[in-house]
C-alpha cells in the first residue's frame, strides 16, 4: 500500500534531505520547520438570499529573513491549514531560489468560489482582506492570485484595503490585479512562461530540439493552458491535455489554442473534436517526451511512477511528486524540474510588478518577459550546475542554492 504525503510532509522531507545536503546550520532548519506567524480568521458574507454565512481563511507567514512576504491567495473547497502552510515554504524556497528580496508566505479560504454568485465572491473578497488587512501592505505582505483566484479578485481585495486606508493608493500592496489598477503585462502567462523557459533550458543542456517535443499536460487551468499555448509557439507538438473531468489524446497534435475556445464554450477539454478521450491516469503514463503535472499536488507516486515513460517531467503544479515517487523516476533516468524552479514565474512576474507599483513606471509585456528571461536563465543555469558538481537531482539543487542564501540571511539578522 502506497503511503501517500501531504503537502506539508513533502515539503518539510524535502527540507531536511535538502539541509543535509546544504549543511544547514540546526537552528535555521529549526526555523524554517515551522513558520513565523499563522493568522486563521473567520468572517461573515451575507449570500444574495439574505443568509449570513461564516467562511474561514487562512494566511501563513513562513519566513521573511529576505523581505516583505510574498505568496498568492487560493479559494478552495478543501482548502486546509497544512496545505498553505506547505505551499508557504515553497514560496520562501522559491523566492530566495530566484534571488528575490522577498520572504515566502501563502493565504487561502475554504470556499467554492464556482457556486458563489459574482455580487457574494465580491463580498468575500473584500471580507477576507479586511480581515487580514493589518498584515497587508507593499512592505509587508502583498498577496497575489492564486487557485480560484484571479484579476478581478484581486482588483476586489486591492480597492478594499485602500478604502479602509483613506486616500491612500498603494498598487504594489496587491498583486495579480488589474492592468488599469496598476498590474503588470505580462502577469496572466507568468507561471506557464517559466514551465516553457523550463522546458526550452532542460532541452538544451539535454540536446534535445523543441521542434516537434511531444508533450503532455495534466491540468489545462490558468497555467496548464498557457504553458501549452507557449510550447506550441516554440513548435512543440502538445499531444494531450486534462482537467477535472478526464484527458483528451491526438498523436498528431493538438492546437492548445483551439481547445483553450473549446472549453471557453464547453467548461471541459472533453468532446474537443479529433481528439480521443482518456483518463488523467493514462495521460500520465503515455509516451512522450515531456510530461507537466500542472493541477495539483501529489499525482506522481510510487503506484504510477513506475509507469511514467516521458523522458522529462515539468512541475508545473506545486508538489505534484511525492519523495517515494521521485526516487522511482529518477532510478529511471527521468530528468524532473522541480516546482520551485519551474513555476517560479509567478512570483517573479509578482515582484516585477510590486517595483513597477513602487516606482509608478510600468514596462511593456516584452519588457517584463525579457527581465524574467534573464532571471530565469542565470538561476536554472546555476541549479543545473550545481545538480552536476554534487550529483545531486535538480529538486535537491535548487533548495540547497535557496536555503543557503536564506541562511545567509536568517545569519545576518542575527536570529541564530
Amino acid at each position: 500500500m502506497a503511503r501517500y504525503s501531504s503537502a506539508w510532509e513533502t515539503a518539510i522531507e524535502q527540507l531536511e534531505e535538502a539541509s543535509k545536503i546544504a549543511g544547514l546550520d540546526p537552528a535555521v532548519l529549526a526555523l524554517l520547520k515551522e513558520p513565523q506567524r499563522v493568522f486563521i480568521v473567520t468572517f461573515p458574507v451575507r449570500m444574495d438570499d439574505g443568509s449570513v454565512k461564516i467562511f474561514t481563511g487562512f494566511r501563513v507567514h513562513h519566513c521573511h529573513a529576505l523581505g516583505p512576504i510574498r505568496g498568492g491567495t487560493r479559494f478552495h473547497p478543501e482548502e486546509t491549514l497544512d496545505d498553505v502552510k506547505a505551499l508557504a515554504l515553497w514560496m520562501t524556497v522559491k523566492n530566495s531560489l530566484n534571488g528575490l528580496p522577498a520572504g515566502g508566505g501563502k493565504g487561502g479560504v475554504i470556499c467554492n468560489p464556482a457556486s458563489l454568485s459574482t455580487a457574494e465572491l465580491e463580498r468575500l473578497c473584500r471580507a477576507y482582506i479586511r480581515a487580514i488587512a493589518p498584515l497587508v501592505g507593499s512592505w509587508q505582505d502583498f498577496p497575489g492570485a492564486d487557485l480560484g483566484t484571479d484579476e478581478r479578485t484581486m482588483s476586489w481585495m486591492l480597492d478594499e484595503w485602500e478604502q479602509m486606508h483613506g486616500l491612500r493608493h498603494d498598487p504594489a500592496a496587491i498583486s495579480g490585479k488589474a492592468l488599469v489598477l496598476g498590474g503588470s503585462e505580462g502577469r496572466p502567462s507568468a507561471t506557464g512562461l517559466g514551465v516553457m523557459f523550463s522546458v526550452r533550458e532542460t532541452c538544451r543542456v539535454l540536446g534535445m530540439e523543441m521542434k516537434g517535443l511531444r508533450v503532455a499536460v495534466q491540468g489545462f487551468g490558468k497555467v496548464g493552458s498557457w504553458a501549452a499555448r507557449l510550447l506550441f509557439e516554440q513548435g512543440a507538438k502538445i499531444i494531450a491535455v486534462s482537467d477535472v473531468y478526464g484527458a483528451i489524446f491526438r498523436p498528431e497534435g493538438l492546437n492548445p489554442d483551439e481547445v483553450f475556445d473549446h472549453v471557453r464554450e464547453s467548461g471541459k477539454v472533453q468532446g474537443f473534436s479529433g481528439a480521443a478521450a482518456i483518463t488523467n491516469e493514462e495521460l500520465l503514463e503515455l509516451d512522450c517526451d515531456v510530461l507537466i503535472p500542472a493541477a495539483v499536488q501529489s499525482v506522481l507516486t510510487e503506484e504510477n511512477a513506475s509507469r511514467v515513460r516521458a523522458r522529462i517531467v515539468v512541475e508545473a503544479a506545486n508538489g505534484p511528486t511525492t519523495p517515494e515517487g521521485e526516487q522511482i523516476l529518477l532510478s529511471k533516468g527521468v530528468f524532473l524540474v522541480p516546482d520551485i524552479l519551474a513555476n517560479g514565474g509567478g512570483a517573479a512576474i509578482a515582484h516585477l510588478e510590486r517595483v513597477q507599483g513602487l516606482y509608478d513606471h510600468y514596462w511593456t509585456e516584452e519588457e517584463v518577459q525579457k527581465r524574467y528571461d534573464i532571471i530565469f536563465k542565470q538561476v536554472y543555469g546555476q541549479v543545473y550546475r550545481i545538480a552536476r558538481e554534487k550529483e545531486i537531482s535538480m529538486r535537491m539543487a535548487a533548495w540547497v542554492k535557496a536555503l543557503r542564501r536564506i541562511e545567509e540571511a536568517v545569519k545576518a539578522r542575527g536570529w541564530v
